[in-house]
């Protein structure tokens, strides 16, 4: 367990200007410079950048700009050092035992310490210049090993590198970290990245009181997975560093957090040469997937999956290394070796726990041989969550990670069952080894299930984590990453809160969340601090059903939520920094507004459609419905439109979502297709309706709605109907028709023209719309006329109970998934 040691309080520097003692170290006075910064003559990155940083930072707050230089003033003023060089060690102050990003502040007469472990990480060979597993690294890799394995480091160090400020996620800058604390001291706040997030005081005096402290955070990992500082802007980056983030490599090292054994199997000469290191599923080797499914009693994968790990130790120095099977793994082999080894009796979390721990500790006990302080892991997830039944204690140096989702334990049934996850867990450990945590936060990214849901959890976040503290060395949270707004890194108008608040509680979890808040309210807020309170309130306890489609309670419930955003931006000038920041939240908050919009339209029953998402379509828009990807999709039958019972000639669609478009092919049987009833062979031509048609109605989370008509001759028309009969309009779709002797069918592929905005959308042009989800989903009917001499039939989707296609309140929900 890390603690805070505190050797002298601090008088933290008062922003109500009160008298300070004599004793009192200088380091602006009226605005003039008292202090110079010290630094080495060759820093490491993050000394630069701590120097860098609080001499911005104290111009900011005092309009004076302290020099930087190698050697201590001579003028009586205060020097303040930061990082380790020979006038530390001179003042036999040192950077001992300060792991994790630890520090030491110490001020007394004429000088300041800001001093943690610093190091410049330098990458071992072989690593790829770029992004991936590159054939030379590769090459390279496989002379050095022997062998035909992945290189999860390799192939990665990449994305841990950001160009714009020339820093690597493994860089240890435990100075920097002193140099935030002494800010944090000083009034700044960085809530959420960039100027507008960040809180900086005036004040034209800055003193400090003498103290000696040594400040250590309660957990040693601090990773938000997903924040890859290759794709990252400058502003992203400096608020993970100002945060007190540690990317872990002390910890878990520079590979793979999860689903480390993908390594061992993922290559093509593998899969080829060694087929029973591959799950055997339905009569097939489980190959498909990027490392492919693992045989876990396949020995000879067994073996190589140690040699592998100890090569990782040997090659990287790397302290811990994942021997987690790939994901997507919820069933044991079922080959001859396999069979048997699933516990379903235990439920789904337990169901292959007996399977995967015996194979994670079998792998353990060999590595413990050779490398007794080295660390192998794996995450409880799915079904091996629960720990095996059969093995009564782990091998001393496997450490356990538990997959939780913190933000649903508002729900005391759902909290009790991952805290005693926990002390099953620990009951299984010989050791002390703390656990390690997998988090998932909202994803905040548009197409993601929470997108724009105002998902705040600050005090569950406070709850977890000081019943964590001395049981977990620290945990990875999954963070969507969004490359166009950043909303999964800090989403600048909500999860910003829920990150702050997770990584000041990373340093001192016992801190008050209440006080936390209050200020934060207060800084960030303003004006309007009361009535933002009492917005975050509502949605910390309403959001799980602000997030309910389905709901007609969640109606009043998102009505409410705006009646309070509303009256925070009555007492916000929105021009200030405070009206800006609410302005954020409101747009964020934008398919909010929508969901309601069609939530309050109070439809009834209706049947529900799943557009499969698929990474390649391989769709030919021929009308012929004959490509793989279609046999696999369900298919959605017709009602009769007046009575909802099986019509004289069956009719169905399918659907699929891939790369922005969407996917319909629809089948109309009948009889005699040589008698098919066409209206016309020319494009938006309105005869079409005098013969057989289909008609596919679309109402988007901010569009209603469009029509798209097709008859068995593959001409379209299509119209825009919201607010009136737009012809104008055009879907852009491509659509295909062909007849066969029993029925015919439909192909069409309608690609989304934008997200909504103004700016993006052409009115006259596209489907506006974002993805479909199950929360922000599209409503739909799919339609059929069979027009005959004696008579026509009409059936649709979603039945309206009347003769009219058009009853929006009875189209169907449609999202991808």
């Amino acid at each position: 367990m890390l603690n805070r040691i505190l050797i002298v309080p601090i008088a933290i520097v008062s922003l109500q200007f009160v008298a300070l003692q004599a004793a009192d170290v200088p380091l602006v006075a009226e605005g003039k410079p008292r202090a110079a910064i010290v630094i080495a003559e060759k820093p490491a990155r993050l000394v630069k950048l701590a120097a860098e940083e609080l001499q911005s930072y104290l111009f900011k707050i005092s309009g004076a700009t302290l020099p930087i230089v190698h050697a201590p003033p001579n003028n009586g003023d205060t020097a303040i050092y930061i990082g380790r060089s020979t006038a530390t060690d001179a003042l036999k102050i040192g950077d001992e035992g300060l792991k994790y990003g630890a520090f030491r502040i110490v001020a007394g007469e004429n000088h300041v310490v800001l001093l943690g472990h610093d190091l410049d990480f330098i990458p071992k060979e072989p690593w790829a210049p770029h992004y991936g597993h590159t054939p030379k690294m590769l090459a390279d890799w496989d002379k050095l090993t022997g062998e035909k394995w992945g290189n999860p480091i390799g192939a990665s160090l990449m994305r841990g590198y950001n160009k714009p400020l020339g820093l690597w996620h493994a860089d240890r800058g435990g100075s920097l970290q002193a140099v935030y604390e002494l800010l944090r001291r000083l009034g700044v706040r960085w809530y959420m990245p960039g100027e507008l997030g960040e809180i900086v005081p005036k004040t034209a005096t800055v003193k400090l009181a003498p103290t000696d402290e040594t400040i250590r955070p309660d957990f040693a990992q601090r990773e938000f997975h997903f924040t890859f500082y290759w794709g990252a802007t400058k502003d992203d980056i400096l608020w993970t560093l100002r945060l007190g983030l540690n990317h872990g490599d002390e910890v878990r090292g520079l590979g793979e957090p999860g689903h480390g054994m993908s390594a061992v199997t993922m290559r093509d000469e593998t899969k080829q040469a060694h087929p029973e290191y591959y799950a055997l599923w339905n009569g097939k080797r489980a190959v498909a997937h990027y490392g492919g499914a693992q045989c876990l009693s396949s020995e000879g994968l067994l073996q190589q999956n140690v040699k592998y790990v100890r090569a990782m130790f040997d090659l990287y120095d790397e302290p811990m290394v994942s021997v987690m099977p790939e994901d997507g793994y919820s069933n044991a082999c079922e080959c001859e070796l396999c069979r048997g080894k699933e516990t379903p009796a235990r439920g789904f979390s337990g169901k292959i726990s007996d399977y995967v721990w015996d194979y994670v500790n079998r792998v353990a006990v060999e590595v413990y041989k050779t490398h007794p302080h080295k660390k192998v892991s794996c995450f409880a997830y799915g079904t091996y969550t629960q720990p095996p039944g059969k093995i009564a204690k782990l091998s001393p140096n496997l450490v356990v990670g538990i997959v939780q989702p913190r933000r649903f334990f508002n729900d005391p049934a759902k909290r009790k069952e991952f805290v005693d996850l926990r002390q099953a867990w620990i009951k299984k450990l010989p050791s002390a080894e703390p656990l390690m945590i997998w988090e998932h936060y909202p994803f905040t990214a548009p197409g993601k299930p929470s997108y724009g849901v105002p998902a705040y959890f600050p005090h569950l976040i406070a709850e977890d984590l000081r019943s964590l503290k001395g049981i977990s060395q620290g945990e990875v949270i999954e963070v969507m990453f969004d490359e166009k707004k950043s909303y999964g890194l800090h989403a600048p108008a909500f999860n910003h809160l829920n990150l702050y608040v997770t990584t000041r509680l990373y340093w001192d979890a016992e801190q008050n969340i209440d006080a936390l808040l209050a200020e934060y309210y207060r800084n960030f807020y303003g004006p309007a601090a009361a009535e933002m309170q009492a917005f975050i309130e509502y949605s910390e306890a309403s959001w799980r059903d602000l997030a309910k489609s389905g709901d007609k309670k969640s109606v009043e419930k998102i009505e409410r939520m705006f009646v309070l955003l509303a009256k925070a931006k009555e007492k916000a000038p929105p021009d200030s920094a405070y009206g800006q920041r609410i302005a954020l939240l409101a747009d964020y908050l934008r398919p909010m507004a929508e969901l309601r919009e069609q939530l309050a339209k109070g439809r009834g029953n209706v049947p529900s459609a799943r557009a499969t998402k698929l990474s390649k379509v391989g769709i030919k828009i021929d009308g012929k419905l004959d490509e793989p990807a279609w046999k696999g999709l369900a298919a959605y039958g017709f009602g009769e439109l007046e009575t909802g019972r099986v019509p004289a000639f069956k009719s169905s669609f399918r659907t699929c979502w891939a790369d922005g478009n969407l996917y319909f092919g629809i089948t109309c049987s009948d009889r005699d297709t040589k008698t098919l009833n066409i209206g016309t062979r020319k494009n938006e031509d309105g005869r079409i309706w005098n013969g057989d048609c289909v008609e596919l109605l679309l109402e988007t989370q901010i569009h209603s709605y469009y029509q798209l008509v097709v008859n068995p001759a593959g001409a379209i028309i299509d119209l825009d109907r919201k607010g009136g009969l737009n012809e104008s309009w055009s879907s852009e779709a491509e659509v295909a028709a062909h007849i066969s002797e029993d029925s015919w069918t439909v192909e069409i592929r309608i690609p989304m023209a934008g997200d909504g905005k103004t700016e993006n959308i052409d009115p006259l042009h596209g489907v506006s719309g974002r993805e479909p989800t199950e929360l922000y989903p599209w409503y739909i009917n799919v339609c059929r006329q069979r027009v005959r001499d004696n008579g026509s039939e009409l059936s649709a989707f979603s039945p309206t109970s009347k003769n009219d296609f058009h009853d929006m309140l009875k189209f169907g929900s449609l999202y991808a998934k």
